[in-house]
């Protein structure tokens, strides 16, 4: 025969004689009272949400009805405050799950009380902060800029890089508000830290956002891409000439053959030996320019060749028989 009800609830809380340890009337004591507690906390928490709180909560915003021909020239609040009055279930809800208010852009002016009870239920709305929006709309127009890349890296011991940092695609379309748009000049990528190289560069990195709000752009990302070569040191004996010179001029220079210390890359280092066009010069204004007797020469390269940081041996020329032809 099954035990009353009553009989049953004792039972569960009155010691049972058992076979285990001293300890067992001690932890199912503390099992019921974390029950209690749990309960407590249960029953207390169930009540309080049925009353009425007064709290400020923040809820996202979105801009609707705006014509596809125009664009807003300035951001919209992206959140609004709004004070709420409800049941506590109600605005615990709302803080989890905040819905987003529309901003409409259909008149010169936005009025949020009148949005805002739509999509706020069962609730009363007390204050809404910002409650009046005026937008700035312009007409939209597109256009092309070019892609301005952003990385900083540093180089290996021996390695350079040749020519500069491009982008594939080299131009983005960006569309927006008249004013805007005519401002930029240049759209840069995100700021990108590559740190020491060795290898020739070629990587995506995500174009600024920093308008996203204002601007749209028909790609996200570019390809950043660089040329790093190893670099050796190379020397090559030259002949010194003057350029510049008036008909009838002629200057010879002590002495005649200079060598060039440079760097240049390695895949390039045959090419630099055996081209022809390379070699010292001296502008005649600079030695119309000296007063100490000596002058500096400086390097001619063919187009197509990297060579850097070119010092010669010696460093300065004399010259002489600088003289007037008949």
């Amino acid at each position: 025969m099954s035990q009353p009800i009553i009989t049953r609830i004792q039972n569960l809380f009155s010691p049972v004689p058992s076979r285990r340890s001293e300890e067992d009337p001690q932890e199912r004591k503390g099992a019921v009272i974390t029950l209690c507690i749990l309960a407590a906390c249960v029953l207390w928490f169930a009540f309080s949400m049925q009353e009425e709180y007064i709290q400020v909560l923040e809820f996202p915003t979105r801009v609707v009805n705006l014509p596809s021909d125009q664009a807003l020239a300035v951001v919209p609040p992206s959140q609004v405050r709004i004070q709420l009055e409800g049941e506590g279930i109600q605005i615990l809800r709302l803080y989890y799950n905040p819905p987003t208010v529309p901003i409409d852009i259909t008149g010169p002016q936005v009025d949020l009380a009148l949005t805002a009870p739509e999509i706020i239920k069962n609730v009363s709305i007390q204050t809404i902060t910002p409650r009046l929006l005026t937008l700035d709309v312009e007409d939209r127009i597109v256009r092309r800029v070019p892609v301005e890349p952003r990385v900083d890296m540093a180089f290996e011991p021996g390695y350079r890089m040749i020519g500069r940092v491009t982008a594939t695609p080299d131009s983005v379309s960006i569309s927006g508000a008249r004013s805007i748009v005519e401002s930029v000049e240049a759209w840069p990528t995100k700021q990108r830290n590559l740190g020491a190289m060795r290898d020739s560069l070629h990587a995506p990195v995500a174009l600024s956002d920093s308008l996203a709000p204002l601007l749209m752009m028909d790609i996200s990302e570019v390809t950043v891409k660089a040329d790093i070569q190893a670099f050796t040191e190379a020397r090559r004996l030259v002949s010194v000439r003057a350029t510049g010179l008036p008909v009838g001029v002629a200057v010879t220079f002590e002495p005649a053959m200079v060598e060039v210390v440079y760097q240049v890359p390695v895949s390039q280092y045959d090419r630099v030996m055996e081209a022809e066009n390379f070699y010292a010069f001296v502008p005649y204004a600079d030695i119309l320019r000296d007063t100490q007797g000596r002058v500096f020469p400086m390097l001619h390269l063919p187009d197509g060749l990297e060579v850097r940081g070119p010092r010669f041996e010696p460093e300065s020329l004399r010259y002489y028989d600088v003289r007037e032809d008949d």
